[in-house]
């Protein structure tokens, strides 16, 4: 793909192997991707790196925001995971109602993709060793999110409603 400059812009794969060479990828331009996005966040939050600047993609940010929405840039694995059967798995028994109220929640408002993100992004930390906090906000409201492991608040032992996670 070439840009406005008709400078080449490269993909993750390109820049994963322009780092195996060595090679700075702040000196190249390349397609913006969640995983840019998510270098880019950490290195301003921890002040470590420069940031990697990106093109949008011919189309406009419109177009990308779509295509960011529909891909989730993910393994193909998480995309195609079974969410209801993966947090019913990790819950007891006796919550499985509380488990299929909030699914239902998390289904009516489209976002039953973002907890497979999730799922994936938990997945991620973990394998990196990276420590999240206790919780924050009113996702700790949300039991399904403590059992993918977002927070560590068991919102059914402290009787939160759920409702106000999604408010």
């Amino acid at each position: 793909m070439l840009n406005s400059d008709n400078e080449i812009i490269i993909n993750q794969d390109k820049l994963v192997e322009l780092l195996l060479q060595g090679k700075n990828p702040h000196t190249v331009t390349m397609e913006n991707t969640a995983h840019v996005d998510t270098y880019n966040h950490f290195s301003n939050l921890f002040r470590i790196g420069n940031p990697i600047d990106v093109e949008t993609p011919s189309g406009g940010s419109d177009k990308y925001n779509k295509e960011l929405v529909e891909n989730w840039y993910m393994p193909e694995k998480y995309k195609k995971l079974n969410i209801v059967d993966y947090i019913i798995g990790l819950s007891p028994e006796e919550n499985y109602d509380r488990c299929f109220e909030e699914l239902e929640e998390f289904n009516q408002r489209d976002l039953m993709p973002l907890l497979k993100y999730m799922v994936y992004f938990v997945s991620l930390m973990k394998e990196n060793k990276i420590v999240m906090g206790v919780g924050r906000g009113s996702s700790v409201a949300s039991y399904v999110l403590y059992l993918i492991g977002v927070h560590k608040v068991d919102s059914i032992k402290y009787n939160l409603d759920y409702k106000e996670f999604f408010r």
